[in-house]
């Protein structure tokens, strides 16, 4: 890849989730990378890497996704390099947000975790958040991985029940 391709791809990416004012999973970026053709799955890796490495994104790793939010040094070098990216690509990223902004909040909205602590112990993480903002968390202990995928999944499922009774149990007496 040359140095002026992995630069379009950084704006690419760098205005992407500028744009987006929120965390955007790697199968978002892909998604969009993709389905515009601007290259393949590999170097979308690769130049997310780059940009985590060299501090312009943020990346959060989950057992089932990676979340990327841009840095302030990442919006210092987009405002800087900006004008090198191409308009359309520019409106084609717009347009996608748009169309798709629906499906992104959903996918940022509930992030779930987990991890073997010990032999017979999975500590599950549960997060709910609305535009990047953490609204609430919880850990819960299992004994198994089934246990904490399932829990996971349940978790996903129900977090606005979850979160709406947790909200009105602590505001009423």
């Amino acid at each position: 890849m040359t140095s002026d391709t992995m630069k379009l791809y950084k704006l690419i990416i760098l205005y992407f989730l500028n744009k987006s004012k929120q965390d955007i999973t790697n199968a978002v970026l892909s998604d969009f990378i993709l389905e515009y053709g601007y290259t393949n799955y590999f170097s979308i890796q690769e130049t997310l890497a780059a940009l985590t490495e060299d501090e312009m994104i943020t990346a959060e790793q989950t057992q089932t996704s990676s979340y990327y939010t841009i840095t302030e040094k990442g919006k210092e070098i987009l405002n800087l390099f900006c004008f090198q990216l191409p308009k359309d690509t520019m409106q084609q990223i717009e347009n996608y947000l748009k169309e798709h902004n629906i499906q992104m909040v959903e996918s940022t909205f509930t992030r779930t975790d987990y991890k073997k602590v010990s032999p017979d112990e999975y500590l599950i993480q549960c997060k709910v958040m609305e535009r990047g903002n953490l609204l609430f968390e919880t850990s819960l202990s299992v004994s198994t991985e089934k246990e904490a995928i399932d829990a996971c999944r349940r978790f996903k499922q129900k977090s606005d029940i979850l979160y709406s009774f947790l909200l009105k149990e602590l505001s009423t007496d």
